[in-house]
């Protein structure tokens, strides 16, 4: 296929149902399995978050294809980079013609904009690195940032015995959205994984029934865990974490161990984690409370190039 014959544009209304299809599809084929349909409300509330960096890519000015570049929460420079090409269309140049299009935008959203607003890595994350995505972005100049586990609990551990006097608080939203930016940066701005959250993507980020806890000792918070749950009986942990000075002196053991017993049976069908690899205190942690590796993902990144 020749590239004269794509084009590039925003998205339309009238793309909505179509790029539902799309996602759908590159979803089901990137898995090799069915995969859960991606609904058109979906995909506004994708546009809605992108603030203008989706784009779709065109045939006969039907799309074939689409991406989109989202804030990470935290870090105001870096973007996950989501979308696909339409299966039929894969492997004939259409993603690297979208991709040539994407890269000419950020440069210029950089210069008309300045710095506070620019685009300065852009990540995806792929659960295979011989996958053809994988094989792609690096193709075109991404390269490996770190690995991530998913783990999974396997049996409810016994709850720990503080190592102190402390006690966990539950914390309601609006409570969270005025401190925990504080104590996050308290507990991991000494560490690679530092992301930190602004009240605002805190507010943003809440769900109704999600639940925060705060560990703490004399009345002085230590640490904290943010459980966020699925209609399906999932349980997500995310995050969790201790302030240094208290490390690896039991208060994560009991934080986490105490927590999982306050939940009621129909949370605790499946509890999840994720941890950076290369977290191995972390990993240990979880590893010795029942949780278990059971995948893993491979963050790949791209710099844009100074301009």
């Amino acid at each position: 296929m020749k590239a004269s014959t794509w084009g590039v544009r925003p998205p339309q209304l009238a793309d909505v149902e179509s790029l539902a299809a799309i996602a759908t599809a590159v979803s089901a084929s990137s898995r090799q399995t069915a995969s859960t349909p991606i609904t058109t409300s979906q995909i506004s509330q994708t546009v809605q978050q992108t603030n203008g960096r989706f784009w779709t890519i065109t045939q006969a000015e039907q799309p074939i294809g689409f991406a989109n570049l989202l804030p990470i929460p935290g870090l105001p420079h870096l973007f996950e980079l989501v979308g696909g090409i339409e299966p039929p269309f894969q492997r004939q140049g259409a993603g690297s013609f979208l991709w040539q299009h994407i890269k000419e935008a950020v440069a210029e959203t950089v210069i008309s904009t300045g710095s506070m607003q620019a685009v300065h890595q852009i990540s995806h994350t792929v659960s295979d690195l011989n996958s053809p995505a994988a094989y792609f972005l690096q193709q075109h100049n991404f390269t490996l940032a770190h690995e991530e586990w998913t783990m999974v609990l396997d049996s409810y551990p016994t709850t720990s015995p503080p190592p102190a006097d402390c006690l966990l608080q539950k914390i309601d939203r609006e409570t969270a959205v005025r401190t925990l930016p504080a104590l996050y940066q308290r507990c991991f701005a000494h560490t690679p994984w530092f992301q930190p959250y602004t009240p605002d993507e805190i507010s943003s980020s809440w769900q109704a029934n999600d639940s925060l806890y705060y560990l703490m000792e004399n009345n002085v918070p230590i640490g904290f865990i943010w459980l966020h749950f699925s209609k399906n009986g999932q349980t997500e942990i995310e995050p969790i974490g201790i302030v240094p000075e208290k490390q690896g002196m039991g208060y994560g053991r009991f934080l986490l161990t105490t927590t999982l017993n306050k939940l009621p049976a129909k949370r605790r069908q499946t509890i999840t984690l994720g941890v950076w690899r290369n977290n191995h205190k972390a990993i240990h942690l979880y590893q010795t409370v029942g949780f278990r590796h059971v995948s893993s993902s491979t963050i790949l990144t791209f710099t844009v190039p100074p301009t």
